[in-house]
């Protein structure tokens, strides 16, 4: 099964050559790898440039004006011709060297099209492991309280992209969570946990910051429940916040 990645990333040129190397050092290589920078000037082509001398043509390499996450991550997926498709952000790598291969085994599945995981959080100065971000016990109810899946364990047949359609570019961070309310909400897609670490973040992005996960953030899941016909479970959604807040104290 050939499965499509693409790393989205605008200056991260201090973390890319790890994200790079944790995708072609998977097991599984029916591997398309599409990298699509929105501009770096920080030494990010040249890193491209060199795995691209080293892997050949399993790489695919696209430079564009910078013009928000979202718009990389749909031009990306535009690009892909593989039977699934994954993303791994530029300050990001996958957590083991057999993460591929478990997708692979879940979407032997043929009525599968989402499979994901969970993810942990490394300080950027240290790598020092902050908190785990598990999918365990998620049900499609869970998405009233604005819990869903970590997007970046998230793969999915490219199909669901062809009928389902893209990311909405109009959102600044949850442009993903209103994504997964689309397909995994209100369609009977069937999808699998695998009760493994996936990714490995470097906090930092966009979305960890703590204005946008306390504020942006669920501001923009709750119009992407309502924009798909979602009531919003309040009460969850305090108990989950209060947890998050606590969380983000510690840290």
């Amino acid at each position: 099964m050939k499965i499509s990645i693409i790393t989205v990333t605008l200056n991260n040129g201090k973390f890319l050559q790890g994200t790079i190397d944790s995708v072609m050092g998977q097991y599984h290589k029916d591997i398309e790898y599409i990298i699509v920078d929105g501009g770096s000037n920080d030494g990010s082509d040249t890193i491209i440039q060199n795995a691209i001398a080293e892997y050949g043509d399993t790489i695919k390499y696209y430079s564009l004006p910078a013009n928000g996450v979202y718009n990389a991550i749909n031009f990306g997926i535009k690009k892909a011709t593989g039977d699934v498709i994954g993303l791994l952000h530029g300050n990001d790598k996958f957590a083991a060297i057999d993460i591929l291969t478990l997708v692979d085994i879940a979407f032997q599945d043929n009525s599968r099209m989402a499979v994901f995981g969970d993810v942990y959080y490394v300080k950027p100065s240290s790598g020092k492991r902050i908190r785990t971000y598990s999918a365990k016990g998620f049900t499609p109810d869970k998405l009233r309280c604005l819990f869903a899946p970590p997007h970046p364990s998230l793969f999915l047949r490219r199909n669901v992209y062809e009928n389902f359609g893209v990311y909405k570019e109009n959102y600044i961070t949850a442009a993903d969570f209103e994504y997964i309310v689309r397909i995994l909400g209100k369609e009977n897609v069937k999808y699998k946990y695998i009760p493994v670490e996936m990714v490995e973040m470097t906090v930092g992005g966009m979305s960890t910051t703590f204005y946008n996960r306390l504020f942006t953030n669920p501001k923009e899941k709750i119009r992407g429940l309502r924009e798909n016909g979602f009531k919003v479970s309040w009460t969850g959604v305090i108990g989950r916040y209060i947890s998050l807040l606590f969380s983000l104290i510690k840290f």
